[in-house]
């Protein structure tokens, strides 16, 4: 996997949160939907985040610039701010903590289901290489 995995690991954040709420909505009690719907907004809020913080300091890194190494300093308030959500959500809110850590867990199954299709997802062209010739010297003898 590379960064280019990172929006699609996001998308498919959104998507399977929004399969798995729908679900849930459809086929458990209010609290265990909730709990689901309130899991899959966090992790799908955490992620984004997280996307735009690597993706900037990976940017800062490769142009050279000082200001990438300060920039990943703002992950650890990030995730203070995401404990405290959690424990403020399961704390003040009607919702089943089962199915709320069944919704956060979302990103999980999005990262393997990246991995798999980028592993199957045939490799692009070297950029050096012409398209119609091979990579391999052949001999004139």
């Amino acid at each position: 996997m590379t960064m280019a995995s990172m929006p699609r690991i996001e998308r498919l954040n959104y998507l399977f949160g929004g399969v798995l709420v729908v679900v849930c909505a459809l086929t458990t009690h209010r609290d265990q939907a909730l709990g689901a719907a309130v899991g899959v907004a966090l992790t799908c809020l955490n992620f984004f985040f997280m996307n735009r913080l690597i993706g900037r300091w990976i940017d800062d890194a490769k142009r050279g610039d000082g200001v990438g190494s300060a920039r990943i300093a703002l992950i650890m308030p990030k995730m203070i701010g995401l404990m405290v959500a959690v424990v403020l959500c399961l704390r003040f809110l009607p919702i089943d903590a089962i199915f709320f850590v069944i919704g956060y867990s979302v990103f999980i199954v999005s990262i393997v289901v990246e991995g798999v299709l980028s592993v199957l997802r045939p490799a692009p062209a070297a950029p050096d290489a012409p398209s119609g010739e091979s990579s391999t010297p052949t001999s004139s003898s």
